[in-house]
């Protein structure tokens, strides 16, 4: 009898702790605020200028399982530059697109560089090599333009060694890192996401 009022117990609190978590994501779910303005009313808060990607430079070999640099320099002409959309192929598998913040020092003029950990993708791409990655770049203001995509290929090779970008060009700043999430397509299953 004494164990029966335990486990009763027991469930009550972890049904009480799920209640709270439901809960908490609700009003969390609220927490993101989206503007709602439109363009002309976005264009005349921050302006009409896009911003630009000036230059770029990633290696085109790279060894599975290290870290891939990916080096870039921005411009805005209003200075309100938001986020380094990213987006990433591989065979396989899409990953939708990313928003990584850009630093409030760097929102008029953007240099540095995104890493993109290659041990984080399927393991299936680093064991045989020969690999290709595709990475989409861009840049987006707080009115909502986006500049051109810069678009950056690598091959995972076996004992590849990355060249360095040329002097004096980018800062050694870290601007972010790549997320991997793909979708992924397969006849069978469907799609799905990994990991």
């Amino acid at each position: 009898m004494g164990a029966m009022r335990q486990l009763k117990g027991l469930l009550d609190r972890v049904w009480a702790i799920g209640v709270l978590v439901i809960a908490i994501g609700f009003l969390a779910q609220g927490c993101t605020v989206l503007d709602q303005r439109t363009r002309q009313e976005l264009e005349a808060a921050y302006g009409s200028g896009q911003p630009k990607i000036e230059a770029v430079f990633a290696a085109r070999w790279v060894a599975p399982r290290e870290v891939w640099r990916i080096y870039l320099n921005g411009s805005d002409p209003e200075g309100d530059m938001r986020w380094i959309q990213v987006s990433l192929w591989v065979p396989g598998g899409i990953m939708n697109t990313a928003r990584l913040d850009v630093d409030p020092d760097q929102r008029g003029r953007l240099s540095g560089y995104l890493t993109l950990h290659t041990m984080d993708l399927p393991e299936s791409l680093q064991r045989f090599g020969n690999s290709d990655l595709r990475l989409y770049v861009a840049l987006e203001d707080r009115a909502g333009h986006v500049s051109e995509r810069a678009i950056f290929s690598a091959s995972m090779v076996l004992g590849a060694r990355q060249d360095s970008p040329p002097a004096g060009q980018f800062k050694e700043k870290f601007l972010g890192e790549v997320p991997v999430r793909f979708l992924q397509f397969s006849p069978s299953a469907g799609i799905g996401t990994w990991p």
